[in-house]
């Protein structure tokens, strides 16, 4: 690479240097604020340097640069709506990234790992693509489900395919720099910066050829209506562009290093950013006659909201955004953070996204009044009940809501964003805003609403359709007849199979129902789900998100167990197709969150063979009742504890024509149940347990407790394993820890029946824990059972010793490995790095193991003893740092070889039950 790409290198990887700071004048115009904006910042991880939008899921990407991750950013209309859903761990130095909105995939070029991290956008899941030396620059041809990397290291362009990850190599110029595609024609362009050229590759054959350009070719534009594109030149203080009809080249004078490029097709209008000269030129297509616009202090960055005219400039200097109206060259200027790199734009929601390098930061812009919208849209559109879905914007026409029974009326609001315009409902006309009654029926209730523009120019239909549930099967109304005021338009919903906003719901036609009783008087409501609707049930998932990715089926009654029949055929099927896809049994008083991929549940589906077709998975969720409850409930009391709402009995079984297997042990994977429960509940104080009706004996078991609006709790039981479930309230303190700084841990895991005292009033926080109690420890906190059958690797240890179950899981979960003289040291204490690796590995086994590569110094360096980690607790020491989940004894110091003492011991268990979301916040 020659001296002059390591000058340009300095100006884009901020990181490395300084920018440059030569200025020059330019045309100044008024400085007039255009719509209202308002702004506000979300805290991503270190050095975001690219970000990208999905228009069609409305995600936004953010690569993380020296944290080596991708930030998941989901937004809806509206101020203050945007919330991380994800942070995604990827390859080293994340430099670039590209979205497929039609795959819903994401490239993430890392230019230090020489690499490419595929992100499912649907699951957040990953794969690992190789490219040339130093991925710089990634695009995407979404047409042909091309991805195309240059590599500015190796001087060539890898070319993946969407469908298959497999690679192909096409030679480059010297040092590409850039890349950007035409889908329309299927060309692609690599600016190469250090031998001033951009190759043009045809999609089809990957055949090249190279167009000279000015000096320090490094930012790109297409125009896919005209075919033409336009090249920043860095050094040369202009624009190359290549016309795409006839292939000749032209040349545009611009400002002072030129470093980027975007191109507004609907007004033919391409706008360059000049880093040194601190401002705009604005080319028009049609004559390449120019303007300048100032902007902030060393503009780096351009993005284009097309529908508005509006036209975005990040500021590196000046840490803020300019903002252009494309019509007249107005400016208003926003705030940013430090050092805004990088920009996205989502026109559906008209909100402006801002990379902040230096203040590890994202800006997000909402313009207020500007989403594009016209004189016959609506600016407000609301429900007193439930809630729109998707959310409001004023170019979506169609929306959802669900409705529980209970609810018969909802009011809706709506107002014109042309106070000028008015509002229709069946011909009833309400002015520029209304407030409109709706008396519902059971199922859907269609309401069209009509903006009329004034002098009746042009009009625009909003469709509300709102379904409320029937009382036997809140999740999916019933077909009905039409009825209430005469404005609403009602239509049946008779299919077996609906669409929700979460996912799927299965009707009442979806299932054969049965009700008998058992040989022990007990009422049995049998529900056998038909193999047709639910084959068409998990058909609607595919291409949904990784939230609604849910097959959701209701069975009602009081009976004392609820029994499901699932075709095994219909689940084995899905799970290749659909395998994030869950089905969701809901009863009166429980639910169970089926994963269709459940391994354990897949592998005996697998050994059926011919048996499969006619196999069933059967669900059932016993409730307690009669003297088993009464017993149940003395229990509970003998341990100093109260039952809270019913026990229920969850099994999983597969029944095959000659045989009945039932699956009690998941292996790692946790599966949700919950019960509901009346009234609020303190989750301080209360645990969901196991409980085993013979010895009386019970556990904690991981468990987050939700309030409902209806006033209930829900009580969600994760554990990698079915069993007697129930919700019981503890309050625990121990007078020794009054005024100890790990009180409220201890109080909180002793509550959850998680850590016991030495004594009923005494916890001896500063007592040293054994090796034994800390996995013993651990265990409990994961919901795990004790098993001892497999302890011969350990010679230090027998059957009989209380510890050997809570070894014996560790051991099946792999936790620990012991010594290298095959002894596990019990008895001894356990060191603060020993600790460490315990931890890491329950997070591991949790599947949230943190991914530390490339982190590990930075997350070790502060501690001055860093060498004294042992070398087989580094990764885990970074993992649970990271995690938030252990510190250092001080700020410069872990002391690895620190004996932990109880309260720390406690501590830690808690931070990680928190991180696993195995217990609230």
């Amino acid at each position: 690479m020659i001296v002059r790409t390591k000058s340009l290198l300095r100006l884009r990887v901020v990181c490395m240097g300084l920018v440059l700071t030569l200025l020059a004048g330019g045309l100044m115009v008024d400085l007039r604020v255009g719509a209202a904006a308002s702004s506000s910042n979300i805290v991503v991880e270190r050095g975001p340097h690219a970000i990208a939008a999905n228009p069609v899921t409305e995600r936004i990407y953010v690569a993380n640069a020296d944290s080596d991750s991708v930030t998941v950013i989901e937004d809806t209309y509206g101020s203050s709506s945007a919330a991380i859903v994800a942070t995604v761990a990827v390859g080293t130095t994340p430099y670039a990234l590209a979205v497929n909105p039609v795959t819903n995939k994401i490239y993430v070029a890392n230019v230090d790992s020489d690499d490419v991290t595929v992100i499912d956008g649907a699951t957040n899941s990953t794969a690992t693509v190789s490219t040339g030396k130093q991925p710089f620059a990634v695009a995407v041809n979404p047409v042909t489900n091309k991805i195309y990397i240059a590599n500015i290291g190796s001087n060539d362009v890898t070319v993946i395919d969407g469908a298959t990850n497999v690679t192909t190599t096409i030679p480059a110029g010297e040092s590409p720099f850039a890349v950007a595609v035409n889908p329309v024609t299927n060309k692609i362009y690599i600016a190469n910066v250090d031998s001033d050229n951009v190759t043009v590759v045809d999609g089809v054959s990957n055949t090249t050829m190279d167009v000279p350009t000015g000096a320090g070719p490094n930012a790109l534009g297409v125009d896919q209506l005209t075919g033409s594109v336009y090249i920043a030149n860095f050094f040369s203080n202009n624009v190359t562009v290549i016309d795409g009809a006839t292939g000749a080249t032209t040349t545009v004078s611009s400002g002072i290093t030129p470093n980027a490029v975007e191109v507004n097709e609907t007004t033919g209008k391409i706008y360059v950013a000049n880093d040194s000269s601190n401002n705009v030129t604005v080319i028009d297509g049609s004559d390449y006659s120019t303007s300048t616009v100032s902007t902030g202090t060393a503009p780096g960055a351009l993005a284009i909201n097309s529908a508005t005219n509006k036209i975005y400039v990040a500021s590196y200097e000046s840490n803020d955004v300019t903002e252009i109206d494309g019509a007249d060259h107005t400016t208003s200027t926003i705030a940013a953070g430090t050092n805004p790199i990088a920009l996205a734009v989502l026109p559906s929601l008209n909100k402006i996204y801002v990379a902040n390098f230096n203040s590890d930061d994202t800006t997000i812009i909402e313009v207020e009044n500007e989403s594009g919208v016209t004189n016959a849209d609506l600016s407000a559109l609301a429900v007193s009940e439930g809630q729109l879905s998707p959310g409001f914007a004023p170019n979506r026409t169609g929306y959802t809501v669900h409705v529980e029974h209970a609810i018969s009326n909802v009011t809706v609001t709506a107002s014109t964003y042309d106070p000028n315009a008015t509002l229709s409902v069946s011909g009833q006309v309400y002015g520029n805003s209304m407030t409109f009654p709706v008396s519902l029926q059971i199922g859907a209730n269609v309401l069209p609403i009509v903006v009329q523009e004034a002098g009746g120019l042009a009009s625009k239909t909003y469709t509300i359709t709102i379904y409320r549930a029937n009382a036997g099967n809140p999740e999916s109304p019933p077909p009905y007849s039409p009825g209430g005021v005469d404005q609403i338009v009602t239509q049946p919903d008779s299919d077996d199979v609906t669409e929700g906003p979460n996912g799927v719901t299965m009707g009442g036609k979806a299932a054969t129902v049965t009700s008998t009783k058992t040989a022990g008087g007990k009422t049995m409501l049998t529900a056998q789900l038909h193999a047709e609707s639910l084959t068409k049930a998990f058909g609607k998932l595919k291409g949904k998100m990784m939230g609604s990715q849910t097959v959701m089926f209701t069975l009602t009654g009081t009976d004392a167990i609820n029994k499901i029949g699932i075709p095994a055929k219909v689940l084995k099927a899905a799970a290749a197709v659909t395998p994030n896809a869950v089905l969701s049994i809901k009863t009166r008083n429980a639910a169970y969150d089926l994963p269709i991929n459940l391994p354990a549940l897949i592998a005996i589906l697998g050994q059926l063979g011919e048996e499969l077709e006619h196999a069933t998975v059967y669900v059932t969720m016993e409730t307690i009742i009669g003297d088993a409850a009464g017993q149940l409930a003395e229990q509970v009391k003998a341990a100093g504890a109260s039952l809270m709402g019913e026990a229920i009995d969850f099994t999983l079984t597969v029944e095959a024509k000659d045989s009945s297997q039932s699956i009690s042990d998941f292996g790692h994977t946790y599966v949700t149940r919950s019960i509901r429960i009346s009234g609020a509940i303190d989750s301080s104080q209360a645990t969901a347990i196991t409980l085993d009706l013979h010895t009386g004996s019970m556990a904690f078991v991981p468990s987050i407790f939700t309030a409902t609006a209806g006033g209930e709790t829900t009580v969600s039981i994760l554990r990698p394993g079915n069993s007697l479930y129930a919700v019981v309230q503890s309050r625990k303190s121990f007078a020794d820890v009054r005024e100890h700084w790990a009180k409220s841990d201890v109080d909180l895991l002793a509550s959850k029946l998680i850590v016991n005292g030495m004594t009923e009033t005494s916890f001896a926080p500063e007592h040293t824990v054994t090796r034994s109690e800390f996995i013993s420890l651990i265990i409990r906190a994961l919901g795990l059972q004790e098993d001892d059958g497999d302890l011969m690797p350990f010679s230090d240890i027998a059957p009989s010793d209380w510890f050997a179950g809570a070894v014996g899981a560790a051991l099946q979960a792999q936790l620990i490995s012991g010594f290298e003289d095959s002894t596990f040291r019990p008895h001894a204490t356990i060191t603060r790095e020993q600790m460490a690796v315990i931890a890491a590995g329950a997070l591991s086994f949790a599947g949230k193991s943190g991914d530390v590569v490339g982190k590990q110094h930075s997350l070790l360096a502060s501690f001055e003893d860093k060498a004294e980690i042992s070398a087989w607790a580094r990764v885990p020491a970074a993992q649970v740092i990271q995690a938030g989940i252990m510190t250092g004894v001080t700020d410069s110091h872990f002391v690895p070889g620190h004996t932990a003492t109880r309260a720390e011991a406690a501590v830690v268990v808690k931070r990680l039950l928190q991180t696993l979301g195995f217990i609230n916040e």
